[in-house]
């Protein structure tokens, strides 16, 4: 026996071994058992008959049988490390579930019974959660629900300074995403039939509460409206936004019309209202920033009825220092598609 033959013994025991227990504990479906299956008995196959590669090297058009077994370790590595993805993101989302989880039992529990509902996500906000909460206020809507996504600032004790706002404290950050899933979830479990609207509102005083009036027209004009959406683009607005982030939020729009075959002037902007009977239609499960385009993806796949509305959008350079960077945005598409299409 040459150490080639040896070797490929080893490994074909050690895949057997692995396909056998990940399979006993349901880690992984039929398929992906007889992929490690058909790996394991081809380099059995080899190991003990190694004769048989000179006859069918010709198959894959390749002049040398040991090219086969490159290309097909190759391939094999390259599977292997796509399940490690899966389990990677399937244990982030696991933790997700759980901070969240956490975050809701350790809540006020408050019967949700105004119309109107801000929903507001707030991470190390300290320099303007508070004009924002002021501004909301102010405009006479008292019901806001604000996630604290962990905050390392002043901006918990800022909060919970103000008597009648719903608090959820992440206990550790997990980003924009994760939050706006514990609101909703929040939502889903003590809304009453009282509530008729869920307004998604930044904490970086971005968002122009008066713009809300324009939201709130739209649904009284079709009452089968399922969400209206802000748009920084539909018509000219006071939104100074950088040509940088012009061009990416562009790409985006296209990518969203291809992918989820919606077709809106803005894709990313996150000044939006829900019909409170359709949240359980909106769907967000992807843990990073692709969580956008399914949220969009959403429309789609349940063919919600909406409608864009211009919106003013201040940048500053506290809100621009807080943006994801341009990029991110081809890592964020390519997460969105294998998470879309390939889990």
């Amino acid at each position: 026996m040459t150490l080639l033959q040896f070797f490929f013994i080893i490994a074909w025991v050690i895949i057997l071994i692995l396909a056998i227990d990940i399979s006993k504990k349901q880690k992984f479906n039929a398929l992906h058992f007889l992929v490690f299956l058909w790996v394991g008995w081809w380099l059995l196959t080899f190991s003990l008959f190694p004769g048989v590669l000179n006859h069918i090297w010709w198959i894959f058009g390749v002049a040398r049988w040991a090219d086969v077994l490159v290309y097909v370790s190759i391939i094999f590595l390259l599977y292997f490390v796509l399940l490690l993805l899966n389990k990677h993101l399937e244990n982030k989302e696991a933790l997700t579930w759980f901070i969240r989880e956490l975050a809701i039992e350790n809540s006020e529990k408050k019967k949700l019974k105004d119309e109107i509902l801000i929903l507001i996500r707030a991470y190390n906000e300290e320099k303007t959660i508070k004009n924002v909460i002021d501004s909301i206020l102010d405009k006479g809507y008292k019901w806001i629900l604000v996630v604290n996504d962990w905050s390392t600032d002043n901006t918990r004790n800022i909060i919970e300074s103000y008597k009648n706002i719903i608090i959820l404290n992440h206990l550790k950050n997990r980003w924009a995403w994760a939050a706006l899933k514990t609101g909703f979830e929040y939502i889903k479990r003590y809304k009453t039939d009282k509530l008729k609207y869920i307004v998604t509102f930044d904490a970086d005083w971005q968002h122009d509460i008066n713009d809300l009036e324009k939201f709130l027209k739209e649904f009284e004009k079709d009452k089968k409206l399922d969400l209206v959406l802000g748009s920084r683009f539909i018509t000219k607005t006071k939104t100074n936004v950088p040509l940088s982030r012009k061009i990416i939020l562009f790409l985006a729009r296209l990518f969203t019309a291809f992918i989820s075959l919606v077709n809106l002037t803005d894709a990313h902007n996150w000044y939006r209202v829900v019909r409170a009977k359709s949240l359980n239609k909106i769907e967000i499960t992807m843990d990073g920033m692709e969580y956008a385009s399914e949220f969009i993806d959403s429309i789609s796949k349940n063919n919600l009825r909406y409608k864009e509305v211009p919106v003013n959008i201040k940048y500053s350079e506290y809100s621009l220092e807080k943006w994801q960077k341009n990029s991110n945005a081809i890592k964020i598409a390519i997460r969105f598609i294998w998470s879309k299409f390939f889990r």
